[in-house]
């Protein structure tokens, strides 16, 4: 996957101090939306070489497992459902948003949750990304048809939730007509 912005593994590779958070400069902040959205495409057309088997259902998202790049798990996520989820985070994460909106609660204790007290609330956009701790507690909302690029610094060993082949047909259906459409509007809007 070259087409995962070089910026995802400073994310991941950071501590979790303030001081730990990587210098990225704008121009490499920007710009990787359409190119990432090409790969994806070409990649569920032929039919995702290369990803090994094991599409699976966690936290409100259907995961379809992308080709790893240097020992991280990749995943193409797409919302299943609009519920608010709780996303118990236990690896450091990137999430780059690719179509839609997400919504992200971040809470500093589990009793914060409950009590509704975020320590951090912001809605994310297409092109937009974050990165998340281990230990994190977060809740998510997405859009629907909310598509999302999950970057984990080690890929999930035995996912639980697995889909059965229909239904990872059925994501995969929808994933590319959500990636066409994403591709169309970028070819449209350049000219």
């Amino acid at each position: 996957m070259d087409a995962v912005p070089a910026f995802v593994d400073q994310l991941l590779d950071q501590g979790s101090t303030p001081g730990d958070i990587p210098e990225i400069p704008v121009a490499n902040a920007a710009g990787w939306l359409s190119p990432l959205a090409v790969q994806l495409l070409d990649l569920v057309e032929r039919g995702m070489p290369g990803a090994p088997a094991g599409a699976f259902l966690a936290h409100g998202y259907a995961h379809l497992p992308l080709p790893a790049r240097d020992g991280c798990g990749l995943y193409l996520r797409m919302a299943y459902g609009s519920a608010v989820t709780r996303w118990p985070n236990m690896l450091t994460a990137v999430v780059l948003t690719v179509h839609g909106s997400l919504y992200l609660e971040m809470h500093q204790r589990i009793e914060d949750l409950v009590s509704g007290r975020p320590q951090y609330a912001r809605h994310f956009g297409a092109g937009e990304f974050f990165a998340v701790h281990p230990g994190t507690v977060c809740t998510l909302q997405s859009s629907a048809g909310g598509l999302q690029v999950l970057a984990v610094i080690e890929p999930e060993s035995v996912p639980s939730g697995l889909l059965s082949f229909t239904e990872r047909g059925a994501v995969i259906q929808r994933v590319h007509r959500t990636l066409k459409d994403i591709c169309a509007a970028r070819v449209g809007g350049a000219r």
